[in-house]
């Protein structure tokens, strides 16, 4: 009983103080250092404990959770929001969530290797070591891509890491004190490799000009219109029916986070293009053409319509509209 209270208690404490925080128009920097201060007493104190209390079903219930969670891409945090509580939540559990997930792999670890989960139950034994392994990579690749987001704004870089590096060195620690023998070196190599490649990707993902990305990823739809039309003798009416035939997928630009690809096209034409802008913070947005094949019909800009889109979204920034060459 006491157990559950202090759980209860500390969860609490977690979120009221988050709470207050706000309220009182604390700094970002400020949460996010409450918030480790909290979870360093928190899981401190209770990560012994979970490891040999708690059954490999509740982890394993608690990983697929989080796996459904990290689904989300953790670049969302980059996405313009209406200001707001709700707003706030959202990203609050965006950050935490590879940090949590971080934490259910560890747990997992531990249900694989430390012998809690009985050798009659083959299934969760079966289970705990491949999802542990794919919440890291999951992990790891959404941290990837929320660094690239990263670089089109005003990037924070590192700065990303400290709380998963954190969790990670408090959980390989946790899994070095409980595993049994020899075994206990996994906890040690867990911090280590986790925190390697965490360091890793998010120094190659730095290294990336998001501009270039863009001009990839465009390339890579253009060549895909370019075989539709040899193949049906037409530009396609959208974009989206060259997937899954001529491209996997289609990549968005990497500009402004939840911005599509301006596309229109006609009998003999087509245009890609998309919004563009010189600084993250400049109110002037441009429409870039990045491929125009024909006479164009349409006397509109490129896109116009998503740049209306953005004045009704957030009306109160002074966006302006220009085309290439203004």
């Amino acid at each position: 009983m006491k157990f559950m209270t202090f759980t209860l208690l500390s969860i609490t404490v977690l979120f009221g103080l988050y709470g207050l925080l706000h309220l009182f128009g604390a700094s970002a920097p400020l949460i996010i250092f409450v918030t480790l201060a909290l979870f360093c007493i928190f899981f401190g104190w209770l990560l012994p404990r979970i490891l040999k209390r708690t059954n490999v079903k509740v982890w394993i219930f608690l990983g697929l959770l989080s796996l459904i969670g990290l689904m989300i891409p953790s670049s969302s945090l980059m996405a313009d929001r209406e200001p707001g509580p709700v707003s706030d939540a959202i990203w609050f559990t965006l950050f935490l969530l590879p940090s949590l997930a971080l934490v259910s792999a560890a747990f997992l670890l531990y249900a694989g290797w430390g012998g809690t989960v009985p050798e009659s139950d083959k299934i969760s034994k079966g289970i705990s070591l491949p999802l542990s392994i794919l919440l890291i990579v999951k992990t790891i690749y959404n941290l990837y891509d929320l660094t690239l987001w990263d670089n089109t704004y005003d990037p924070l870089g590192y700065l990303w890491l400290i709380l998963p590096i954190f969790v990670v060195l408090l959980s390989g620690l946790m899994l070095a004190v409980a595993l049994p023998g020899k075994i206990k070196l996994a906890g040690s190599a867990y911090s280590i490799l986790v925190s390697v490649s965490l360091i890793g990707v998010s120094t190659l993902a730095q290294r990336v000009d998001f501009r270039q990305e863009t001009t990839g990823r465009a390339e890579r739809i253009v060549a895909a219109i370019d075989s539709y039309y040899t193949r049906e003798g037409r530009y396609p009416e959208s974009l989206s029916l060259l997937t899954p035939r001529y491209i996997l997928s289609l990549p968005k630009p990497m500009i402004m986070h939840g911005q599509d690809w301006c596309y229109d096209s006609g009998d003999g034409y087509y245009r890609l293009g998309y919004l563009d802008r010189e600084h993250w913070s400049s109110p002037h947005l441009i429409g870039r053409t990045y491929k125009s094949v024909g006479e164009v019909s349409d006397p509109q800009p490129i896109c116009m319509d998503a740049f209306l889109a953005m004045q009704i979204h957030i009306p109160d920034y002074p966006y302006t509209y220009l085309t290439d060459g203004e």
